[in-house]
C-alpha cells in the first residue's frame, strides 16, 4: 500500500465527534500518514479563539490516531496586530494570507491588490518562527511580491496548472518554476473546476496533471493537496471520492510509464520530505 500525505484537507472544520473519528480510522486503513488540516476561517468568520480550539482538537486527535495532523490556517484576514503573539504560540504549520478576495494582508486570486505593509509584517513574523506562508489563493501580484520577499522554499498547498486549465486559482508555469527553484512544494487539488473544462474529469485527467509537471519540472516538488471537504462531492473527479480512491491515480501513472518510486513520491513521500527538510517533522 502506497503511503499518502496530503497538504490540504478541510475535514477538521466540516465533521465532528464520532464522524470525525470514523473518518480518521478510515484514513489510517487507506494508508494516510500525514494531513495538513485546514481551518478555513472566511465563511464561518472564525477568530483566534476558534483557532485555539481547533489546535487543541488536533493535539487530541494526534494522540488517538496514527495519522499525523498538522494545523494550517486558511485566510488570516481575521487577525489583529495584538493577536499575532497568540498566533505564533499556536505554531500552525502554514497560513494563507487570504482567500479569493483581497484583505488587509494581500490580494486574493479573484481580486486585485498586492501585499500590504501589515501583510509584510505578518509574513516576516511567520517566517521568523518557521511557519510557512501558503501561497494558495494569492493573486499573481501578491504571489510575485511574496516570492521576492522570501528566502524560504515557496509552499502552495492546493492549486493546479494554468497551462492546462485557465482559471484564476491556478498557477502559471513561471510561478511553478519559482516554487521548484526554491525547492518548495505544490499540492495538486482534485477539484474538477481547476483541472479541466471537460464534462467528465477522472483519475486519468488527474494523472495527466502530474505528467505535465514531471515532464517540465521533474517530480521532486509535487504531491497531493486534495482539498477534500473543501470541495462539494459534485466537483470531485469521477470515481475519486476519498483516500481509498487515490490508488486509481497511481494506476493511471503506471499506465503513463512512471515507476513505483516516482509514484510513491507524488502520493506521499514528497510532502513528507518537504516537511523533514524544513524541520516541521523529524
Amino acid at each position: 500500500m502506497i503511503k499518502i500525505a496530503d497538504s490540504h484537507n478541510d475535514f477538521i472544520i466540516e465533521i465532528t465527534g464520532r464522524e470525525r473519528d470514523c473518518y480518521l480510522f478510515c484514513c489510517q486503513n487507506a494508508g494516510v500518514e500525514i494531513i495538513s488540516s485546514a481551518v478555513f476561517t472566511t465563511s464561518r468568520k472564525l477568530n483566534i479563539n476558534d483557532i485555539k480550539k481547533y489546535a487543541d482538537e488536533i493535539d487530541l486527535l494526534n494522540k488517538k490516531f496514527n495519522v499525523r495532523l498538522l494545523l494550517s490556517i486558511e485566510d488570516l484576514g481575521f487577525i489583529q496586530e495584538n493577536e499575532l503573539s497568540d498566533l505564533i504560540h499556536l505554531k500552525p504549520f502554514s497560513c494563507t494570507l487570504t482567500w479569493n478576495n483581497k484583505n488587509k494582508l494581500a490580494g486574493g486570486a479573484k481580486d486585485n491588490g498586492g501585499i500590504t505593509a501589515f501583510g509584510k509584517k505578518v509574513i516576516n513574523l511567520l517566517e521568523e518562527n518557521n511557519i510557512f506562508v501558503d501561497t494558495a489563493h494569492l493573486n499573481r501580484q501578491s504571489f510575485y511580491e511574496f516570492a521576492k520577499m522570501t528566502n524560504k522554499p515557496i509552499f502552495n498547498s492546493h492549486s493546479n496548472i494554468y497551462k492546462l486549465r485557465h482559471h484564476k486559482r491556478n498557477l502559471t508555469d513561471k510561478q511553478i518554476e519559482l516554487i521548484v527553484k526554491s525547492d518548495g512544494y505544490l499540492g495538486l487539488t482534485i477539484y474538477d473546476e481547476f483541472i479541466s473544462k471537460a464534462k467528465v474529469v477522472d483519475e486519468k485527467t488527474v494523472a495527466l496533471q502530474f505528467d505535465y509537471l514531471i515532464k517540465k519540472f521533474g517530480h521532486r516538488n509535487f504531491g497531493l493537496g486534495t482539498d477534500f471537504y473543501g470541495i462539494d462531492n459534485t466537483n470531485l473527479p469521477k470515481d475519486i471520492k476519498g483516500y481509498d480512491d487515490i490508488s486509481k491515480i497511481s494506476n493511471e501513472l503506471i499506465n503513463l510509464g512512471y515507476n513505483s518510486e516516482i509514484i510513491e513520491c507524488l502520493i506521499g513521500k514528497n510532502f513528507e520530505n518537504f516537511l523533514k527538510r524544513n524541520h516541521i517533522l523529524k
